[in-house]
């Protein structure tokens, strides 16, 4: 038996850019649910912020966050209680980050700030989330998320600074993202192990979505790979990966057609 397992950056795909809406994608979302084909929410976000966000979906498959940093699930791979999901991290915590970034601040004067650095109005400010959500996104266990202000020429600076410490910088939709050399495609590698493992007779398929130089690892790892347009950054350059299927919509609405595009060509549904 084939199933599906669909992994999907938020900010920019599954959320549009600027309201965080999600409602364009409810037609694929509730045919994924019907089909008993997991959705696993994949991003830069923390682990507050989308428990937040499986509630108002109504998902109970494992989640991975700051940018495949943690991975949440349990045995039976679902998260109904989220209190009984196993945790498993893949990054140095988010004290170590701090301390390298406050010795770094010590020797250089670069112009950026991290969320570390600011309170939850100023977050709001900068997102436009609510209050909840901003307090959400400081609650960070493996990455910091910084606004760059500086040059290019300073970010390459930096970056091998980061480097010199074990931690790698990598470019999402809104913010540069302070993280150690883990990435979005090895947790969903580890997680597709896991579910083969639940169910060796199960033929699993997997599709990746995402918008931004961080999930260019995802749509490496997927057998579906989907790049959601976005007109809010610089394109990622994604022509390495042979099969990758570009949007013509933007945000959910994008995301909305492609999978279930997806799901018609795994189903063979009309």
């Amino acid at each position: 038996m084939k199933k599906l397992i669909v992994f999907t950056d938020l900010d920019g795909t599954l959320l549009h850019h600027d309201t965080y809406d999600w409602t364009p994608a409810i037609p694929a979302i509730n045919l994924l649910k019907q089909q008993g084909f997991p959705l696993v929410l994949n991003s830069s976000k923390t682990s507050s912020e989308i428990k937040q966000l499986r509630e108002k979906l109504g998902n109970d498959a494992p989640y991975i966050c700051e940018n495949g940093a943690v991975v949440h699930f349990n045995e039976q791979m679902k998260g109904d209680e989220d209190d009984n999901m196993a945790v498993i991290y893949f990054a140095k915590p988010y004290a170590y980050i701090k301390q390298v970034l406050h010795d770094i601040r010590q020797n250089y004067h670069f112009d950026m700030f991290g969320f570390d650095d600011i309170d939850v109005k100023t977050l709001m400010d900068l997102t436009e989330l609510d209050e909840t959500s901003a307090r959400a996104a400081k609650q960070r266990e493996a990455t910091e998320p910084l606004v760059w202000n500086d040059s290019e020429d300073s970010l390459n600076n930096f970056t091998r600074l980061l480097n010199d410490h074990g931690l790698t910088l990598t470019r999402g939709g809104r913010f540069h993202h302070v993280i150690s050399p883990v990435s979005k495609g090895e947790s969903i590698k580890w997680l597709i192990e896991k579910y083969q493992a639940m169910e060796p007779e199960t033929q699993w398929v997997s599709a990746g979505l995402g918008d931004s130089f961080n999930d260019i690892s995802m749509l490496e790892q997927v057998d579906y790979p989907v790049l959601i347009k976005n007109p809010h950054g610089r394109k990622p350059n994604v022509s390495h990966i042979a099969n990758i299927v570009e949007s013509k919509l933007q945000g959910p609405a994008g995301w909305n057609v492609e999978v279930l595009n997806i799901i018609k060509t795994i189903t063979g549904a009309e």
